[in-house]
């Protein structure tokens, strides 16, 4: 525990550790709730995964170290908490640690720990791992979040309403299902927000919007947190992203080199600082730089702002990416909603995760099979799972 510490300031920094209860925004309600003051006063560095147990460092405006401490909400402990002059931003970090165990691995302890430090090798020899947007990205419960944005950037917002309010997936309740099934046979507004449980708090602030304006669903969206509702839309742009990204695996170009018309990244400590367009004139350097781990090769993230060389392979993939969804760079201005607006950046298309390691492979008592833990970090933004996918060779939504 990191206890109280001496501080000045309207903020309080506290340190927060949550047992796979709540995601950061129902946690965050929560803490609101609990404290009686505005959820807007809360803000954090980053989105933990649900299920994980996760340590997390976030900060409240105006909200005593003491009384951030006492706070008693199930399956969240507050580790620590003082004052601090500055906010916590998203993005305040460098990136995440990660204890993994795998378990149940079907193999002789000898053969499994052989597999694992195999793929590790293969994975260290080409570069690192195809940074992907993983599946926690797009709804875990509900892998509905991408669908609504996309939906959004089309500005279909009775749709992309819909879309988020009344489809039903398997690993829902039976009460919630029940209720988006009513919701999409009968279109009432009002009976879906009677039926709709308690829980699902941004669908019934939706509904409570449509019930008394049946055709603003505009106006629905923006009952949302405004980070939520940007997240439909950075899910959008990770769905594209991912697209792009396996476009160029399938086309054979090597994701560990650049050619002319590429951009590139420059790395420090592993994380991006700044983005460079690959010509004749600087190819080898930067291919260089990519041998030393000091540059990567960028992907876009595609926003109304992207800008691609003409003729490019790279221009020619996004042409074909946006083609297929129906969309274009114009789309993503949302101008019913401009508050929604994506200027696109640019991702590293190979992540190398520092410090992976096997740390053991053991038989399992209570299991069959054999369990293996890992140790590694990623920088902001990377994905554990889609490291998980590359060694464990199975679908990520099993674990």
């Amino acid at each position: 525990d990191w206890g109280t510490r001496e501080g000045e300031g309207d903020y309080c920094v506290f340190i927060v550790e949550r047992h796979g209860t709540y995601d950061t925004f129902e946690m965050i309600r929560r803490m609101a709730r609990a404290l009686r003051v505005s959820r807007k006063r809360f803000s954090y560095a980053g989105v933990k995964d649900k299920r994980a147990i996760a340590v997390q460092r976030m900060s409240a405006w105006k909200v005593e170290p003491e009384t951030i401490m006492s706070l008693k909400i199930r399956g969240v402990v507050v580790r620590g908490a003082w004052r601090s002059a500055e906010e916590v931003k998203l993005g305040d970090l460098w990136g995440n640690f990660f204890r993994v165990n795998v378990r149940e691995i079907r193999l002789p302890v000898w053969r499994a720990e052989e597999r694992i430090l195999k793929v590790i090798e293969e994975l260290k020899a080409e570069g690192g791992v195809p940074n992907f947007y993983g599946h926690q990205r797009f709804g875990v419960t509900r892998p509905v979040t991408h669908m609504v944005g996309l939906r959004l950037l089309k500005g279909e917002f009775r749709e992309a309403a819909m879309e988020f309010l009344s489809q039903v997936y398997p690993m829902e309740s039976e009460e919630a299902k029940e209720a988006r099934r009513y919701l999409t046979e009968t279109m009432d507004f009002k009976g879906a927000l009677k039926r709709f449980p308690n829980y699902l708090v941004y669908e019934r602030a939706m509904l409570n919007h449509l019930v008394k304006f049946p055709n603003d669903f505009v106006g629905a969206f923006r009952r949302l947190p405004r980070g939520l509702a940007l997240m439909f839309v950075h899910a959008a742009q990770s769905y594209i992203f991912n697209l792009i990204l396996s476009e160029r695996r399938t086309l054979g170009l090597p994701l560990n080199r650049v050619n002319v018309g590429d951009f590139a990244v420059t790395l420090k400590n592993g994380l991006p600082e700044s983005v460079m367009l690959v010509d004749e004139g600087n190819v080898d350097r930067i291919n260089s730089l990519i041998e030393r781990g000091q540059a990567a090769l960028a992907l876009p993230i595609i926003g109304y702002d992207t800008n691609l060389p003409s003729g490019s392979i790279q221009e020619e993939i996004v042409k074909h990416v946006l083609l297929e969804l129906e969309l274009s760079l114009d789309s993503f201005k949302v101008k019913s909603m401009p508050e929604l607006a994506a200027r696109g950046d640019f991702r590293q298309a190979l992540v190398n995760p520092p410090m992976l390691r096997l740390v053991r492979v053991s038989a399992d008592k209570d299991l069959d099979g054999v369990t293996a833990s890992l140790h590694f970090s990623l920088p902001k933004g990377s994905y554990a799972t889609c490291l998980a996918r590359e060694i464990m060779k199975t679908d990520p939504t099993k674990y």
